[in-house]
């Protein structure tokens, strides 16, 4: 009973992702504080070198509950009928190349369940270098490849090649599995390959990279932009790095650049008056220009539409008849925007006091006319056009739905049927 309680303790940390080494003795003190009387007894009737509680047993018991919780995982896995595989590859602090390996199956209640089961070390990034690791790790876990039917990687060519990429290397050996590009990953590149297109945008998204770089590599501006924003009533936000990689990065940064926009700017000017750094002086002219400003209030209602769009393709249980209605959706939104008294503009005209005794902005009905014009229309237009693009075939995926739904309508009714009569 004891170890079984040290045990439990080591997964409690686990779980809530406590470090394990520094408060497992901690933890059995309150515990046996608390009134438990079986590892009370315990640890004082053992031996000091065998009370289970050093660094390296609460490490061995944190490798056995892993094994432990694996190899369930892994029992149910087998017992799928069919099964897909998600992977993607990534660097880690030491720059290891590593390949983080999901997989998705319908358990015994006929549930969608989705679970990760392990990060395998990459000698290269190449196909056949993916491709040989998830068959490896399939072939040692017993996992049976031949019950493989889907696969989801991003749109790389490395994983998504028709001849040679890793999704058609494992469809010689499982010739019936479907590989998915990742829904979210289609959505991010629409929004990057929009942004790149508009030379309005473009420019916006490099001076928000610019800004994110001056603050977060110097903790001394990093707390000049702090104190700006205390003394202004402001929240504290940090600016957030804008990746074209990164889903949703884009939108968290530019929601905290427009939150707290005046401090970010008196901070430049602050900054740039006692350093004469060049690079303070650049960026506050970048965020000054009434072309900027503009199109960060059309970022800021446009990005948390896709966002949202994004957030439901990520959940866990998603209906796939329900895709293109949410994409109609997301695309009607957009059309708001180009509106001339669109939600964004309001709320821009609203905060145009405010903004013009910070700078020296002076924004008109005009100037925000001309920018919808000639950034905003063309913007929105290829985003759309972009977005309709890449989920084009939506309309198959979800009369499949239909029919997968329908079938399972069928055999349930026949089910009931039989039981009825026996």
């Amino acid at each position: 009973m004891a170890i079984k309680a040290l045990i439990r303790c080591t997964h409690f940390l686990a779980r809530r992702h406590i470090p394990h080494t520094t408060n497992f003795d901690e933890l059995i003190d309150l515990i046996v504080s608390c009134g438990a009387e079986d590892l009370k007894g315990f640890l004082e009737r053992a031996r000091l070198n065998a009370t289970y509680t050093s660094k390296v047993a609460v490490v061995e018991f944190v490798e056995a509950v892993g094994l432990w919780a694996e190899e369930c995982l892994l029992k149910r896995l087998r017992q799928a009928s069919h099964f897909s595989i998600m992977a993607d590859e990534c660097t880690d602090v030491t720059t290891t190349e590593e390949l983080s390996i999901f997989f998705r199956w319908v358990n015994m209640d006929g549930q969608p369940v989705e679970h990760f089961l392990d990060i395998v070390p990459l000698k290269a990034t190449d196909a056949k270098t993916i491709y040989s690791a998830l068959v490896e790790f399939m072939k040692d876990k017993n996992i049976q490849i031949s019950k493989l039917v889907g696969m989801g990687f991003d749109g790389a060519a490395t994983f998504s090649g028709k001849h040679n990429g890793v999704q058609s290397l494992l469809k010689k050996i499982s010739p019936h599995a479907l590989f998915v590009h990742c829904h979210c990953h289609l959505l991010q590149l629409a929004c990057v390959q929009a942004a790149n297109a508009t030379s309005g945008i473009k420019h916006v998204y490099i001076t928000l990279t610019t800004l994110w770089k001056f603050f977060h590599y110097s903790p001394k501006r990093a707390e000049s932009l702090k104190a700006v924003q205390q003394v202004l009533d402001l929240p504290e936000l940090k600016v957030v790095k804008p990746s074209d990689t990164r889903w949703l990065s884009h939108e968290r940064c530019v929601k905290a650049v427009k939150a707290s926009y005046s401090a970010i700017v008196t901070a430049l000017n602050n900054i740039y008056e006692q350093t004469h750094a060049p690079e303070a002086l650049g960026i506050s002219k970048a965020l000054c220009r009434p072309s900027t400003l503009v199109a960060i209030y059309l970022l800021d209602y446009v990005l948390p539409q896709v966002a949202k769009l994004s957030r439901a393709l990520q959940t866990e249980r998603i209906d796939l008849t329900a895709i293109t209605p949410l994409v109609d959706a997301t695309l009607n939104t957009l059309d708001d925007a180009m509106l001339p008294a669109a939600n964004w503009v309001l709320e821009l005209m609203d905060a145009k006091n405010e903004i013009e005794e910070v700078t020296d902005i002076t924004l008109t009905t005009e100037s925000i006319a001309t920018f919808q014009g000639q950034v905003a229309e063309p913007f929105i237009r290829m985003l759309k056009a972009n977005i309709s693009s890449r989920f084009i075939s939506q309309d198959i995926v979800s009369h499949l739905a239909s029919l997968i739904r329908r079938k399972c309508q069928l055999l349930t009714l026949l089910t009931s049927i039989h039981m009825v009569r026996t």
